[in-house]
């Protein structure tokens, strides 16, 4: 079983590609609806949080783990990846595959205040981003606008407004989406920045190394698809998901407990 969680509905985006690379592979995807958003809290709160739920998700029978969140993957991936005796795939701002494609020298990276202040961040731009410049934004309230289904309300086009268009006054031609919630936004942020500019998704890569760490394995036989939220009601995310992944599925609620308080 390949074994999500994000801090919601985000990780929904990576979800979509790994159930199309991998049809016939059970995946069992939690959303931390209880501590989301993630971005605002302080990297330990984030690490106890994301370990906790691993541990829980590994106990659960997972084979694999995406951590289908670029906040947790920038703070917590290699304390899951130290704690954990399964793999641990984690998620990434797709910095690298813009910068080498950027024409005009220039690139904007939207991401979670937590993501863009993280060390993991600043050693990718020095890994992959040194003959560009980056704009680095927050997309602050983006989070909270997937989260509430509203993709196309003059809320969510306000939000995007405030955070897409002061870019355009950059010579960009790659804007990354660097938290997986922000793809569901991808048409508002498309309407505004036209089409030579590029929206860089890093989906397809994620499944595309889900699969080669699988190397051929075949598929466990069990339940297909499973979904959990740490939310008390469950309701409110199982009538996301049509919208979301174009598919009504029953959705579990859990509690999860960290050792931490405050967490």
């Amino acid at each position: 079983m390949i074994a999500m969680f994000d801090s919601g509905l985000g990780g929904l985006s990576i979800w979509r590609a790994l159930a199309g690379a991998l049809p016939d592979w059970p995946i069992s995807y939690l959303a931390d609806q209880a501590y989301c958003p993630y971005g605002s809290r302080s990297h330990a709160q984030i690490t106890q949080r994301s370990l906790c739920i691993g541990r829980w998700l590994a106990d659960q029978g997972a084979d694999m783990l995406v951590v289908a969140c670029n906040t947790a993957t920038s703070v917590a991936v290699e304390t899951l990846r130290r704690e954990l005796r399964i793999p641990v795939v984690g998620v990434e701002p797709a910095v690298k595959p813009a910068a080498a494609a950027c024409q005009t020298g220039q690139i904007a990276v939207l991401a979670t205040e937590a993501m863009l202040n993280s060390a993991r961040f600043r050693s990718l731009l020095q890994r992959h981003a040194g003959n560009v410049q980056v704009i680095s934004r927050p997309g602050r309230g983006w989070v909270e606008q997937v989260e509430s289904g509203e993709l196309d309300s003059p809320q969510a086009r306000a939000v995007v407004r405030a955070v897409v268009e002061p870019l355009l006054e950059y010579d960009i031609d790659h804007i990354v989406l660097g938290c997986t919630h922000y793809p569901f936004l991808a048409p508002l942020i498309r309407s505004l920045a036209g089409e030579a500019i590029c929206l860089v998704d890093p989906a397809e890569a994620i499944a595309r190394r889900v699969v080669k760490l699988l190397d051929n394995r075949s598929p466990p036989p069990s339940a297909h698809y499973r979904f959990f939220t740490t939310s008390d009601d469950p309701r409110d995310m199982s009538m996301r998901l049509p919208a979301l992944i174009g598919h009504d599925w029953p959705v579990k609620s859990i509690i999860l407990e960290t050792a931490e308080s405050g967490v």
